[in-house]
């Protein structure tokens, strides 16, 4: 039987030869529309431009208004990548995105495989609270997601908009399949977003409670970590539940530069790219069999994952938006 290291760099070979192979043909640019950290996306967008030849321009926006934009220019499309969201971000919307399976996915742990096919699974995100510790102790952070609904936390809790910007909408999925979708979990959401302040940037969240303007933050972890690092925050892996979830790069259907495009996607999965998330960017979860996370965030198996309805949500993605907007405008 062959080693797991012997697999690994017989399938990394077969993923070179194959990108090697793109590489030749590719076109010269490339145009990136991104909602991930700017820090994080001019690195990677920096290294895959010198390392191909490639000019790379981006546009930075919350995935919502990204989303927006790709909708608009369908008929003539400026864009060739969408990179943000979650993987079902590629599957709610299939006539916006291409299908395209990399040859890197031979290396990628199973679970973070998209099925349909539209989704290049760079990274994984999980949803949290986060709290400033100088203003709450570990003890008096909320424990559950739940716990955002009592009243000693009215007004003392910032969450993102789920319309414009994806890890919100994770958190909203996520709340909605640990209590059970139906009208018993959206009077839960309803009480705890009365608590909550709405902000348009999921940024904003992390930023907030990490100055200590707010106590408590529903984020995403990489957001959360940072100020973990710097001693000025804490992290709550709520005990009702989260999603641990492919986070999104998808091929703009009819982009102009499709080569590139699956150029790009080629590159996010090889080991160099997969090794600079986990050690550049502490908080990221590396798909890539092999390449560990920091050494201070906790393993999967340490919190509860939950099991993620990835088609439901998907499917039923904007039905949960409209809603949650009526639930905004009541509760702000």
């Amino acid at each position: 039987m062959k080693s797991i290291g012997a697999l690994v760099l017989a399938g990394a070979l077969s993923a070179i030869a194959s990108t090697s192979a793109v590489a030749q043909n590719h076109e010269k640019q490339l145009v990136v529309y991104a909602s991930h950290p700017s820090e994080m996306v001019d690195y990677f967008i920096k290294d895959f431009g010198d390392k191909n030849g490639v000019k790379v321009t981006t546009v930075k926006a919350g995935t919502g208004e990204l989303l927006n934009r790709i909708r608009a220019e369908r008929g003539r499309p400026a864009g060739d990548i969408m990179w943000g969201g979650f993987s079902d971000t590629g599957s709610s919307t299939p006539d916006l995105f291409d299908v395209y399976r990399s040859p890197g996915l031979a290396n990628v742990q199973p679970k973070m495989i998209d099925p349909s096919g539209y989704n290049t699974p760079f990274g994984a995100s999980t949803m949290v609270i986060m709290y400033n510790k100088k203003l709450v102790t570990a003890d008096q952070a909320p424990k559950t997601w739940a716990d955002l609904a009592k009243p000693e936390w009215k007004g003392k809790v910032v969450h993102a908009d789920p319309s414009k910007a994806s890890s919100a909408l994770g958190a909203l999925t996520t709340w909605l399949q640990i209590y059970g979708k139906g009208e018993p979990a959206w009077k839960l959401v309803e009480d705890m977003t009365r608590n909550m302040n709405i902000v348009l940037r999921s940024s904003l969240v992390f930023q907030q409670v990490g100055r200590g303007e707010y106590p408590v933050g529903v984020t995403y972890e990489e957001g959360a970590f940072n100020y973990v690092l710097a001693g000025t925050a804490g992290i709550v892996y709520p005990a009702d539940g989260t999603l641990l979830q492919p986070e999104g790069m998808f091929i703009v259907k009819g982009g102009p530069n499709p080569r590139a495009a699956r150029l790009f996607a080629d590159y996010l999965l090889t080991s160099g790219a997969q090794t600079d998330l986990a050690t550049k960017f502490p908080g990221r979860r590396p798909t890539l069999n092999g390449v560990t996370t920091h050494a201070e965030m906790l393993a999967p198996d340490k919190f509860k994952v939950i099991e993620y309805d990835e088609n439901w949500a998907a499917q039923n993605r904007k039905q949960i938006l409209d809603r949650m907007q009526q639930v905004i405008i009541r509760t702000q």
